[in-house]
């Protein structure tokens, strides 16, 4: 009998590691595995209950057997997350939320930083390749610009790494889940709001190399279309990465400066893309003599602690909290456990301060 519910054991977790690469999240009855293994039900529940020990599967009763993801392999139960920074604005509490909820299912993560840069992201993948996670969390590098790493992807998936996008994806990697916010209607939420406080002149500052901008782009534009007010080139404002890396790091303002003085100096209200910039622009605004908010109402994306500067307290858009993290470790946990799951965009909700208080 000992012999053969361990020997059963080990054939069931070669059928559970290929069942998860194929999507199936749950185990043959008990007696559909009496059958296939010739074998005792009593032989077959000693089995399941060594698996259940070790964290393979949960016995619901009535149900059946069901994966839980886990997995005998090398590290079998590591989720790799690759991101732009562990360090910077959004991230930690990203990584946080991931961390636990991963925790909390058995796993464990480990972080990658790519710093946002396509030839660091190819380095951690080659990296990866050489002995593949069961999981990967990816934050993808200038989405919004064609990806020379997406052999490297596809080769992960090929050997069964199942891979969750988060803020963004890339296109031209089909099949791939993604968890990111629904930008499109951010902006509009955010024009809709300048626009009932009678401003008619919106100008925008967005990012060039990143999905997140085209899409805040689009819907800042289309918004103002579809309320007949202007939709003016000369007031739409592009930056990119290494521009923000200046700024953070240098802080070096200088295209702000440039936007405030030219691009913005016709517009009462101005969309930024994160509070980020949100923050450094109205410290640009100020230092060039301009009443906040009196000339120039602010609104932004993101709402961290850049929004709450001494200066002026930004109007920007937030998720519920832990919201983002908590979402993308469920979606690699179904993943890894056979269920099904698919990609989400969440909705922004709307934190009115006192840079767009006015009355016009």
């Amino acid at each position: 009998m000992t012999v053969k519910y361990k020997w059963v054991a080990e054939r069931l977790e070669l059928m559970i590691e290929k069942n998860i690469q194929n999507g199936i999240h749950k185990l043959p009855s008990e007696q559909e595995l009496c059958t296939k293994y010739h074998v005792s039900r009593q032989t077959i529940r000693m089995a399941l209950g060594l698996l259940e020990e070790k964290g393979f599967i949960v016995r619901k009763q009535g149900s059946g057997s069901f994966l839980t993801g886990h997995s005998s392999r090398p590290q079998g139960n590591v989720i790799g997350i690759l991101i732009s920074s562990d360090q910077e604005y959004i991230y930690p509490g990203v990584i946080h939320d991931i961390q636990n909820t991963l925790s909390e299912h058995g796993f464990k993560g480990q972080v990658f930083t790519t710093g946002n840069s396509i030839s660091r992201e190819r380095e951690i993948l080659l990296q990866l390749l050489k002995n593949p996670l069961r999981g990967i969390i990816a934050e993808g590098c200038k989405s919004a610009l064609p990806n020379p790493n997406l052999d490297l992807y596809r080769r992960l998936i090929k050997k069964g790494c199942q891979i969750v996008f988060l803020y963004n994806y890339y296109p031209s990697l089909t099949g791939c889940i993604f968890i990111k916010d629904d930008n499109y209607s951010g902006s509009a939420l955010l024009v809709r709001h300048l626009a009932a406080q009678g401003h008619t002149a919106i100008g925008g500052i967005f990012k060039s190399d990143d999905m997140q901008g085209i899409e805040r782009y689009q819907g800042f534009t289309e918004t103002l279309r579809d309320l007949e007010l202007p939709v003016s080139d000369h007031s739409i404002c592009w930056y990119g990465s290494h521009d923000l890396d200046r700024l953070l790091h240098l802080k070096d303002t200088q295209f702000l400066k440039e936007m405030a003085a030219e691009s913005l100096s016709s517009c009462t209200a101005v969309v930024c893309y994160n509070d980020i910039i949100a923050y450094y622009l109205v410290n640009e605004l100020q230092s060039a003599g301009c009443r906040l908010p009196e000339d120039m109402a602010v609104a932004a994306f993101d709402h961290t602690y850049f929004s709450n500067s001494n200066i002026l307290a930004v109007t920007t858009l937030s998720h519920e909290p832990h919201e983002m993290g908590t979402k993308a470790a469920e979606a690699v946990i179904k993943k890894l456990s056979g269920l099904p799951v698919s990609s989400q965009e969440t909705r922004w909700k709307l934190n009115l301060k006192e840079s767009t208080q006015t009355d016009r």
